[in-house]
């Protein structure tokens, strides 16, 4: 199986979905995908000519060749490279699934489950938010064209402009409320709201703390989200690394009350002793994990910080290294609830590594309210999630669905080549 050609496109959505388009000399195709990064394609062509010519079979090797290579430059243990390298190797087991003819689960052990569980990323508001590449606020250019704007809304975080006169509106709890009820009507028993959105309380968008008036509205927004759903639905809260230990502490006290599945990333993820504050002190278990790449450093997230809950993103760990983090939370009895943006390719490989996974927790999904979504997998019978759950087919080999190349073309990044189409 070897490799004679690898291609990327860029789709506009939420994010930068970066797909990787591996091509073998038996002209099997596999998809990937990367996490978003600005220069994202460009890395990957400059990996390109690693591979050429190689076995594609060679999955474990040829990663750790690209490493390697990475390292050089400073990006041995995270960042853009290994965002590029996840891609790419993620195309390989697709692949190399597909000529073997059995879905990618079975790359990896076998299924300890087919049935996917689902949580939906519901953030803070109504409509279609999209970040660019350094997490600014975007109107993708095919809804300008299509003068589709009014369901748009701009994302605002507390160091992007958090104290702008447009982020000061009153926070609507009701807005809050109504969505969670229609992710649950959706058959979702699972859902994160952000934590960390702009407010009229916030004195600093910089210094991490929260005051008493901040704790207590983002207290009345978790409150109104279980009273919304009931106590059959998981609630999560998402604080973007953005607060300090002592912070996230009081807010964690302030949510216990409604039972919370997880709070995530309360601390900056390059210190684990801040980390490690919080998770000693919080009565509300903590996940992190997405700023994390390799199992070296899952080992100190959760020997030293004291992790419940690994979250992982094998959009920048790969699936192979993404494999071994979760066998080594299983290690501690820690559950495994990977973070996802991904388009239906990197959801699908995400879905069948959790298949595999003795400890999986649920999936995160980032995508309902991107209206394309489900048109850019062929392949697939009927919406890909259906009531909060992805269902494995046995008889689908690879990831189990193909990119819909020409739904793909119509979102694409303009600035960006299209596989090899002329754009």
């Amino acid at each position: 199986m070897e490799i004679r050609d690898i291609q990327t496109a860029v789709i506009e959505a939420n994010y930068d979905w970066t797909i990787v388009k591996v091509i073998t000399d038996e002209d099997i195709i596999g998809y990937g995908e990367c996490f978003f990064a600005p220069g994202l394609t460009k890395v990957i062509h400059e990996l390109k000519p690693l591979l050429i010519g190689e076995d594609g079979r060679d999955i474990d090797r040829l990663c750790r060749l690209l490493r390697e290579a990475g390292a050089t430059s400073g990006s041995g243990t995270g960042g853009i490279i290994l965002h590029a390298i996840a891609g790419i190797e993620t195309a390989l087991w697709d692949a190399y699934a597909k000529w073997l003819d059995v879905p990618l689960f079975r790359l990896f052990g076998g299924a300890f489950r087919k049935r996917i569980r689902i949580y939906a990323d519901c953030h803070a508001g109504e409509g279609l938010a999209s970040l660019s590449s350094i997490c600014t606020p975007r109107i993708p250019w095919w809804m300008s064209r299509s003068g589709e704007t009014e369901n748009f809304y701009e994302i605002h975080f507390r160091a992007h402009g958090g104290l702008k006169e447009e982020a000061q509106e009153p926070v609507n709890l009701q807005a809050y409320a109504e969505r969670a009820k229609r992710v649950k009507e959706m058959g979702y028993t699972a859902l994160k709201f952000d934590a960390d959105i702009p407010n009229a309380y916030m004195r600093d968008e910089f210094n991490r703390c929260l005051d008493n008036l901040e704790i207590d509205l983002i207290a009345s927004v978790v409150e109104a989200v279980r009273e919304a759903v009931g106590d059959d639905v998981d609630i999560a809260i998402d604080c973007h690394w953005r607060f300090s230990p002592e912070s996230a502490v009081r807010l964690a006290e302030a949510v216990y009350p409604f039972k919370l599945l997880w709070l995530e990333d309360p601390t900056p993820p390059d210190s684990i002793d801040a980390l490690a504050q919080v998770t000693r002190r919080s009565s509300v278990p903590i996940a992190t994990g997405e700023n994390h790449y390799t199992r070296q450093q899952f080992y100190d997230l959760i020997v030293r910080g004291g992790i419940q809950i690994a979250a992982p993103d094998f959009q920048k760990t790969g699936l192979l290294e993404g494999k071994r983090i979760a066998d080594l939370a299983e290690t501690f009895a820690i559950p495994v609830a990977p973070h996802n943006i991904s388009s239906p390719i990197g959801t699908m490989a995400s879905a069948h590594l959790c298949a595999t996974i003795p400890n999986f927790l649920a999936l995160e999904h980032h995508g309902i309210d991107v209206p394309f979504w489900e048109e850019l997998a062929l392949g697939w019978d009927g919406p890909i999630i259906r009531d909060g759950y992805i269902e494995l087919d046995e008889e689908k080999p690879g990831i189990g669905i193909e990119l819909n190349e020409d739904a793909a073309y119509r979102y694409r990044r303009k600035d960006e080549p299209f596989f090899d189409r002329l754009v």
